[in-house]
């Protein structure tokens, strides 16, 4: 962990707006869904996503390759990339590329007649909220991009995921690791992730890149190259998938498409993960490949000076006072803790709280906010502090601000905990957190009060939900009313229960 930078820009002088989406196609680059990044071996069960429409049915079909179309019939298979679903009648894939009749599997570009899911590039219903600005749909509010992050495009990568039987030093009693074989007191052996090894492809499923060792990207158009390391990652919601990522890109070469690439995200993932047999003393050493997919959505945007710039036209109510002076921000990445509380007896007829249950003259129930858990990184993403009961903002270097919420106003995102100005309301410590007078809440993703499942047997109990917000913290402007109106204390989610939010 390091200790915050700190910056200081005069909100009556230097605001930046929020970047709007923009799809940008350069030389052969389209912006189509796709995308690739290495990563360790896979979960499975995580938060769902699906990239375009999920169609029914499907009769006789396999295997889709990228993208194409698929009509009719029923039970089918797994359609092009973006997911897959079975059953029904009269399923249909949407894709790009071509197609194919009849059972099997479909190549590059084509697709099996009764496929079920919507392939790469096909048309679809969307989840709520979205990665960034135009980012995908569905996606876990942990791997939301920054404030500013803008995508530029995305590609779709099918290749594989190189592994290496690799020995460890002995231990008592340790176990092996993914395919491994341990025993006690003996060498270890594990596969470990060596390199992704996948080739780039565009809407039209043209290859415009690799992606390889690093992780980089490289375009095969123009020789730019970005490479990038892991932030966050949230396992899969298809079974047997390497996990989904968000990555900040650590350096880029060139003067392409990738030159500017400040953030990835692998969304969409298929296939991919360590064997679970197959090391041990005879295959030390050897490399396993095993086939994935995936989609990699790439960001500009929301570092350097966008880093430290406020953003612009915010609502009125949490604007901040004039003369208070931009300091420091930092992007939250953890949960939102609710604890199901019962409340006095009401009167007949009382409905429950959040996600609670009430009648005549029970007791009733609700989702009541007990703290945020997150951790706080600078732009480099290294952590510089944490986030929790108060609520409170604690730095690595010991200082701590305590705040309480002015105003409130709804996310711009669906399913997201509310934008704050909240007002320090006391310090401890000598630090950079010692002089903030004020504190931003912003570009929340996730974290509001489950809408269900609080009732006499879930009493007393805790529910961490996932979120990530940006946090600009402010000095001075104490003299003037921060807030335009609205708020006081309450939930600090949309949809939340009761207490301060942060």
């Amino acid at each position: 962990m390091k200790s915050h930078r700190q910056d200081s820009i005069s909100t009556g002088t230097k605001l930046v707006g929020l970047t709007l989406a923009a799809a940008l196609a350069t030389a052969g680059f389209g912006c189509s869904s796709g995308g690739d990044s290495p990563s360790g071996t896979g979960g499975s069960a995580g938060t769902s996503a699906t990239a375009g429409t999920t169609g029914t049915g499907g009769k006789g079909g396999s295997t889709a390759g990228t993208g194409g179309s698929a009509t009719g019939g029923s039970i089918g298979s797994t359609a092009g990339t973006g997911g897959s679903a079975t059953g029904g009648t009269a399923g249909s894939t949407a894709g790009t590329g071509g197609s194919a009749t009849g059972g099997s599997t479909a190549g590059t570009g084509g697709s099996a007649t009764g496929g079920s899911t919507a392939g790469t590039g096909g048309g679809g219903t969307g989840g709520t909220g979205t990665g960034g600005t135009g980012g995908p749909a569905n996606l876990p509010p942990t791997l939301n991009v920054p404030a500013g992050a803008t995508v530029k495009l995305s590609l779709h990568a099918m290749g594989d995921q190189v592994y290496t039987c690799t020995a460890s030093v002995a231990g008592a009693g340790g176990a092996g690791g993914a395919g491994g074989a341990g025993g006690s007191g003996a060498t270890t052996y594990s596969f470990v992730l060596k390199q992704p090894d996948a080739k780039l492809y565009n809407q039209s499923n043209t290859q415009v890149g690799t992606h390889g060792a690093g992780p980089n990207w490289t375009s095969i158009v123009d020789a730019s190259v970005v490479n990038g390391a892991k932030v966050w990652q949230e396992n899969s919601p298809t079974a047997g998938a390497i996990p989904w990522l968000l990555l900040r890109a650590t350096s880029n070469t060139g003067t392409g498409v990738f030159s500017d690439i400040t953030f990835v995200q692998r969304v969409n993932t298929t296939g991919g993960v360590a064997p679970g047999t197959g090391c041990d003393a005879t295959t030390a050493g050897t490399d396993t490949r095993v086939a994935y997919t995936a989609d990699y959505y790439f960001y500009n945007g929301g570092q350097g000076a966008a880093w430290t710039t406020p953003p612009a036209n915010l609502p009125t109510a949490i604007a901040v006072p004039t003369g208070a002076t931009f300091k420091i921000h930092d992007h939250a990445i953890g949960v939102q803790v609710y604890t199901c509380t019962a409340s006095a007896a009401g009167g007949a007829g009382g409905a429950g709280g959040a996600g609670g249950t009430g009648g005549s003259g029970a007791t009733t129930y609700s989702w009541v906010l007990k703290q945020p858990d997150a951790v706080l990184y600078d732009s480099s993403f290294a952590q510089v502090g944490t986030h929790g009961l108060g609520p409170n903002w604690t730095s690595t270097d010991g200082s701590v601000v305590n705040g309480a919420k002015v105003a409130g106003v709804n996310s711009t995102m669906t399913g997201a905990i509310q934008w704050l100005l909240l007002q320090a309301s006391s310090h401890t410590g000598a630090g950079v957190f010692t002089d903030i007078t004020y504190v931003q809440r912003l570009n929340t993703a996730g974290g509001p009060a489950p809408a269900s499942g609080c009732d006499a047997t879930s009493a007393g109990t805790d529910i961490r939900i996932p979120y990530s917000a940006d946090y600009y913290f402010f000095t001075g402007g104490t003299g003037g009313t921060g807030g335009g109106g609205g708020g006081g204390s309450g939930g600090g989610g949309g949809g939340g229960g009761g207490g301060t939010s942060g």
